[in-house]
């Protein structure tokens, strides 16, 4: 194998039609994301979620990071920087100006995707709660071991 050349995750969601649970027009609850193929060397996971309507920019709907490293994030995280449970982590502000996550909110008749981005990294990151995600993408630089993505739709 070429020298950085990692094996990719496997990232699977348990959907690919968004659950109303996992909405707006639900509880809002973040997904649990199923992770396979996690070398020894991982120290945490992060989690970066993009949404892409069909018209105007992707924008950051989640961002968390120093998870552990395991192969089921659970659904459900609260929305607040700390997170104790269901798992140890910690949130970021995305760019609708709230932290933790912000479930897919598509107008009537129109379809929105979720990219659901893992990193797997050999160090958790020092990076202050609330961060942004240009501040974790920074804070990861060099310490990303491997990557994997998982897509969604919702509709209005």
């Amino acid at each position: 194998m070429e020298p950085g050349m990692m094996p990719n995750l496997t990232v699977k969601l348990d959907f690919e039609e968004f659950p109303r649970d996992y909405t707006c027009r639900g509880a809002n609850r973040s997904p649990p994301i199923r992770v396979e193929g996690i070398l020894a060397n991982i120290k945490s996971l992060a989690v970066l979620a993009t949404t892409s309507p069909e018209e105007g920019p992707s924008r950051v709907a989640w961002i968390i990071w120093n998870l552990p490293a395991v192969p089921l994030i659970p659904g459900g995280f609260p929305a607040v920087e700390v997170v104790e449970s269901p798992l140890h982590a910690v949130q970021g502000t995305n760019d609708f100006g709230s932290i933790g996550y912000r479930g897919p909110c598509p107008e009537a008749g129109k379809t929105e995707a979720y990219l659901f981005r893992v990193y797997a990294l050999d160090i958790d990151l020092a990076l202050a709660p609330g961060a942004t995600w240009e501040e974790m993408v920074r804070a990861m630089d060099r310490s990303m071991n491997q990557t994997g993505e998982a897509i969604a739709f919702a509709t209005g």
